[in-house]
C-alpha cells in the first residue's frame, strides 16, 4: 500500500507539472508575458485600471488558475515559446506597442478590438494563424510568419503608417479586407503555392505584392485605392484577378 500511494502522488505531481505557465513581469508601464514549452492558452483583456492576463485549458498565470490583474501597461511583450499556442488580445489600448514571438507549433494570435502604437506578430515554424480584427487602430503592423501552412487576416482594421506581411515557405494565405493603410503595404508570400486576396483596402502610399515562387493566386475585389505605384511581383505566371 506505501508503495500505491507513492506511485500515485508521483503521477499527481507530474499531472500538475505538466500545466502550461505563464509568468507576468511589469517594469514601469511595461508589461512581459513569458510562457513555457507546453501548450499555453492566453487571454489579455482591458480592464478599468489596466489589463488582466487569463489562462484557459489548464494554463495557470503566475502559477494560479484566476486570471491577473495589471494595472497602467502600455507596453506589452508575450513571448510563449515552443508548443502549440493560443493568444487572444481583446479591447486593450497599449499606446506604446505590442510585441508578440511564437516558439515552434501549430500557433493561433487573435486581435480584437486593439488599439496601439507598432505592432510586431512573429511566428516560429507550423501551421499558424494570425488574425487581426477590426475596429482595431495600429500604428503599424508587421507579420512574419516562418515555414508552414499560414493564415495572415487583417480585417476592419485601420493601420496608420505600415504594413509588412511576410509568410515564409509552404501554401501560404493573406487576406487583407475591409482595412485602411495610411503609408506603404508590402507583402512577401515566400515559396510555395500561395494565396493573397485585398478586398475593398486603401493605401495611402506605395504598395508592393509580391507572391514569389510556386503557383499563386492574386485576387483583387471590391473598392481598392492606392495613392502612389501598385508593384505586382511573382504573379506573373500565376493566377490573378481584378
Amino acid at each position: 500500500m506505501p508503495r500505491l500511494r507513492s506511485s500515485l502522488l508521483i503521477i499527481a505531481l507530474g499531472a500538475a507539472l505538466a500545466h502550461a505557465d505563464v509568468t507576468t513581469t511589469l517594469s514601469g508601464s511595461s508589461l512581459v508575458v513569458t510562457g513555457d514549452s507546453s501548450p499555453d492558452v492566453v487571454t489579455i483583456a482591458g480592464a478599468p485600471d489596466g489589463i488582466v492576463v487569463s489562462g484557459f485549458n489548464g494554463t495557470l498565470v503566475d502559477g494560479s488558475a484566476v486570471g491577473v490583474s495589471v494595472p497602467g501597461v502600455e507596453k506589452l511583450t508575450v513571448k510563449l515559446r515552443q508548443g502549440d499556442d493560443r493568444l487572444t488580445l481583446m479591447n486593450v489600448t497599449l499606446s506604446q506597442g505590442i510585441t508578440v514571438r511564437l516558439g515552434h507549433g501549430n500557433d493561433s494570435v487573435e486581435f480584437d478590438e486593439v488599439y496601439g502604437g507598432a505592432v510586431t506578430i512573429q511566428t516560429g515554424n507550423g501551421y499558424d494563424g494570425v488574425f487581426v480584427y477590426g475596429p482595431s487602430t495600429l500604428n503599424n503592423l508587421w507579420v512574419e510568419t516562418s515555414n508552414g501552412d499560414d493564415l495572415v487576416v487583417v480585417g476592419g482594421t485601420w493601420v496608420r503608417g505600415d504594413v509588412n506581411i511576410d509568410t515564409g515557405a509552404d501554401d501560404d494565405q493573406v487576406h487583407v479586407v475591409a482595412t485602411q493603410i495610411g503609408d506603404d503595404l508590402d507583402v512577401h508570400m515566400g515559396n510555395d503555392d500561395d494565396v493573397l486576396v485585398l478586398e475593398d483596402v486603401t493605401v495611402d502610399d506605395h504598395a508592393h505584392l509580391d507572391g514569389d515562387d510556386g503557383d499563386d493566386a492574386l485576387f483583387l475585389y471590391g473598392y481598392l485605392w492606392f495613392g502612389d505605384d501598385l508593384d505586382i511581383d511573382g504573379f506573373g505566371d500565376d493566377d490573378w484577378w481584378w
